[in-house]
């Protein structure tokens, strides 16, 4: 490059810029998008896979929005990518001036998308819950209203950041004629909010998954996925916790590419958790016989290493094979039943607190049981955890 370039932004005392070769964040967080995207569309490839091929249940609304978040990331990495190759990432003083405002672009429109993105994660979650807890009258309450919280809020988000300024170009670009609202009040406010809504969606539906009478090994295949989830939280509170650096320090190119990179982590891990709810189903189907049989042995010895309470002593025997009540196993209760039982073992299924959660370890036929016939299965593979009443 040549050395005539003039920096953005003066060096600190005792620092001569560097157009060359400077310290950069550039390689790293190129890096990190590329794994980032490779891992979001495997997993979501798997999720929309596993929907329409093994389980063959129609997509909800919940997948959708999954699908939407998954181009709306890649055009997030995108704009970041573009950022990196303006000079977001090196020190303000070792970014050529020319690029700065074009960076400064690119980077703003791609905050646009973070918070869309953002809103459509947490819709994710929150539409896959309200299918789940269907039969939970109070839970759905809250669940709803998580739903219309984090709709409201991002828009008023969405709309007051794009509009914080006037004209907008002046939020890249401060020599641009115009004024902008306090611009402390709105990072602080959103940071605060994207935290306090991704806690309430990870911590929502913790309390039933606790309180379900099943036996101990289910319970924490679930709760090993909200437990990923909680770096999501952390790397929201991380974005957070940098606030007050951005605001107070000058070197913008270089901070801005530090919060990106937690941003891009907490929506990556958003989309990746959303969609592990459904890999037990798909290993099941693919993995050869010896190799699922010595995971289930590895977990089962895994789980045995934890001491059980009296609450899983009370597992109901429809989760047992061994237990009297076995032929209620799901999902091969209907080719296990005689068409006179059926009706009678339907209406009891009504009565299910919980269903559509997908982790069931029974799957649709595969190569492994080929002589049940595929009709006989039935037409939702997303129960895994439910409790029949007594009776």
């Amino acid at each position: 490059m040549a050395s005539g370039w003039l920096g953005a932004y003066p060096p600190p005392p005792g620092v001569t810029p560097n157009f060359d070769d400077p310290p950069s964040q550039i390689p790293g967080g190129i890096a990190l998008h590329t794994v980032c995207l490779t891992l979001v569309t495997a997993a979501v490839a798997m999720r929309v896979y596993t929907r329409t091929r093994i389980t063959r249940t129609k997509l909800g609304i919940d997948d959708y929005f999954c699908i939407l978040s998954y181009f709306l990331t890649v055009a997030f990495s995108g704009l970041m990518i573009k950022c990196f190759t303006l000079g977001i990432g090196r020190h303000i003083w070792d970014e050529p001036a020319p690029w700065l405002f074009e960076a400064l672009k690119y980077f703003t429109i791609a905050s646009y998308i973070y918070l869309v993105l953002a809103t459509t994660i947490k819709l994710t979650f929150l539409f896959f819950y309200y299918r789940l807890f269907s039969l939970q009258t109070k839970t759905r309450f809250f669940i709803t209203f998580g739903i219309v919280f984090v709709a409201c809020l991002n828009t008023a988000l969405f709309f007051a950041t794009v509009f914080e300024c006037s004209p907008i170009q002046r939020q890249w670009n401060a020599t641009v004629p115009g004024r902008c609202i306090n611009p402390v009040i709105l990072p602080y406010l959103s940071g605060a909010s994207s935290s306090a809504t991704d806690l309430y969606v990870l911590i929502l539906p913790v309390r039933l998954l606790c309180g379900l009478n099943v036996e101990l090994k289910r319970k924490l295949k679930i709760l090993v996925v909200f437990a990923v989830g909680l770096f999501a939280c952390v790397a929201s509170l991380v974005r957070l916790g940098m606030t007050p650096i951005l605001q107070s320090d000058f070197d913008a190119t270089w901070n801005i590419a530090t919060i990106g990179l937690w941003a891009t982590l907490e929506v990556n891990v958003g989309i990746i958790c959303s969609c592990v709810m459904l890999l037990p189903a798909f290993l099941d189907h693919h993995l050869p016989a010896s190799i699922h049989a010595s995971l289930s042995r590895l977990w089962s010895y895994t789980v045995s290493l934890i001491p059980r309470g009296s609450k899983d002593s009370e597992t109901p025997s429809f989760v047992n094979p061994g237990g009297r009540n076995h032929h209620h196993a799901w999902p091969g209760y209907k080719h296990q039943l005689s068409s006179e039982s059926q009706p009678k073992d339907l209406a009891k299924l009504h009565s299910l607190q919980t269903h559509n959660l997908v982790l069931e370890e029974n799957p649709l036929p595969t190569t492994r049981n080929r002589d049940i016939p595929a009709d006989a299965a039935p037409s939702s593979y997303d129960v895994e955890a439910a409790q029949v009443k007594s009776g």
